[in-house]
């Protein structure tokens, strides 16, 4: 059998299905609230599977692995286990009081509901201006997912790309929500096997015990079997590997795809059950990272880390599993990719678009009419800038695509961290307060980062730590400073 034959009977079914659904689901896409929440009918032990699979994502599966292989352990310290304790943690402290405050004002995006909690919609715009930054993480799954299927499929790079954009944003034109809760479930059900399978395929690795497994770590290179790699670009110290990782963490819930997730749930107990299998299915799936050890032993260390894990599995699988794989890393993939598209049609229609439409004096029924249909041109033309953005990274990457949308993302939810969280705790923060705070945040973040400031700073995770700081002391000193009512 032609080995990309039942690698491609599974894709044309899987890209089946998805249109599928979202045709059914199209009938539940019809309003703005439809398009960006759903129903909110769906069971919360689907909406955490949900929530899951757009945490870990591609970039679990495909890109970070590929940054372990070149760096060894220190990487799986940094990525497997101070990160997620940051997501688990903040998960844990905001997740109710996000929704119970989104619930009063009828929230759909995270840019709304710091405009509407602060009663200031030029924050809004704000925020949904920095939400754009957005695209990066985009651009870096579009890139994971083209890289797998030129390797699997043996598709050229333009076509892949062309497939991978044309998919993903279509679904969603279709479907919106409803159809990326139902999706994302099934695929996060398909993660949790591949996972299994894909760290099952290594696991000789750890014959010996832990001390022979520490052993032949030590023996790939200098550093490599270490919590800390002063060799390499991202992990040369605990600062790098542990508090800056465990940051970040605590601030990735603040993407807009990932802590809306938590206003598609209707009362305070979904809350519980969403949250268990959330963290239950995030830690098998941060398991994946083990596959950039095993590619190391398997296959040295003569491939760029983006193309590490698509090598590994061609080389590794039979075809029948080699299909599989991959079909768990598109569910990877597009899960998230369906949540960051949905999260930024929402964003530019009902924050941005609809705000600018309002101080123009443009009458508020219709813009409500309008919006479902600015979204879905907004999708239209991100398309193509993203299939753009991604083939630059395949052909001129900076080590790594995860390096491109770190830059992006993490410079987001640093300026989105401290006036979410003081949003939700004080009552005493101020409209202002929060600007500047983000403010600060954007401009330590970028500051550090393009201009060269400490030998820390081409790791986007320390310039983002430090405007975290920056960010949240301006807030607290502020609202420490305001005179009591």
């Amino acid at each position: 059998m032609n080995e990309t034959l039942l690698p491609w009977i599974l894709f044309v079914v899987y890209a089946i299905a998805i249109v599928g659904l979202a045709v059914w689901n199209r009938r539940k896409a019809s309003s703005m609230e439809g398009f960006a929440v759903g129903s909110r009918r769906v069971p919360p032990f689907f909406v955490g599977l949900s929530l899951a699979a757009n945490m870990t994502s591609v970039a679990t599966f495909v890109i970070n692995p590929g940054l372990v292989h070149a760096y060894g352990w220190s990487g799986i310290v940094g990525y497997g286990f101070a990160a997620p304790t940051g997501i688990f943690l903040a998960l844990i402290v905001t997740t109710k009081k996000f929704r119970q405050i989104g619930d009063q004002f009828t929230v759909l995006t995270v840019p709304q509901w710091l405009g509407d909690r602060y009663g200031d919609r030029r924050l809004t715009v704000l925020f949904a201006i920095a939400s754009l930054l957005q695209i990066t993480f985009l651009v870096l799954i579009v890139t994971a997912l083209v890289l797998v299927l030129m390797s699997v499929l043996q598709l050229s790079m333009w076509v892949a790309i062309l497939i991978v954009v044309a998919l993903a944003f279509t679904s969603i034109l279709l479907g919106g929500a409803s159809l990326h809760v139902v999706s994302n479930s099934v695929q996060a059900m398909t993660m949790l096997a591949v996972a299994v399978l894909l760290v099952a395929s290594g696991l000789e690795i750890f014959g010996g015990g832990l001390g022979a497994f520490f052993d032949r770590l030590d023996a790939v290179a200098p550093f490599y079997g270490n919590m800390v790699n002063p060799d390499s670009l991202l992990f040369r110290d605990l600062f790098e590997v542990v508090v800056a990782n465990f940051f970040i963490g605590v601030a990735i819930i603040m993407q807009p795809h990932i802590i809306s997730k938590s206003l598609y749930l209707r009362t305070e107990r979904d809350v519980n059950v969403y949250l268990v299998t959330a963290m239950v299915a995030g830690t098998v799936f941060t398991t994946v990272l083990l596959v950039g050890l095993y590619a190391r032993m398997d296959l040295g260390a003569a491939f760029a880390p983006d193309q590490v894990v698509a090598t590994y599995i061609a080389t590794s699988f039979s075809p029948a599993v080699t299909a599989l794989v991959m079909l768990g890393l598109l569910a990877a993939g597009f899960s998230t990719l369906e949540g960051i598209i949905l999260a930024l049609s929402t964003i530019f229609a009902n924050d941005l678009w609809a705000n600018l439409a309002r101080s123009a004096g443009m009458d508020g029924e219709v813009i409500r009419g309008r919006l479902l249909g600015v979204g879905r041109v907004f999708l239209i033309v991100l398309a193509p800038v993203t299939a753009i953005l991604a083939w630059r990274q395949i052909v001129a990457p900076s080590l790594s695509v995860a390096i491109f949308a770190q830059n992006g993302v993490y410079g987001l939810f640093a300026a989105t961290f401290a006036p979410v969280v003081f949003g939700l705790f004080t009552q005493r923060a101020t409209a202002k307060l929060a600007a500047t705070a983000a403010i600060a945040a954007l401009v330590v973040h970028f500051g550090m980062y393009y201009g060269g400031i400490t030998h820390y700073h081409n790791n986007p995770a320390v310039p983002a730590t430090f405007a975290l700081i920056v960010s949240t002391l301006v807030m607290a000193v502020g609202v420490a400073m305001r005179p009591r009512d």
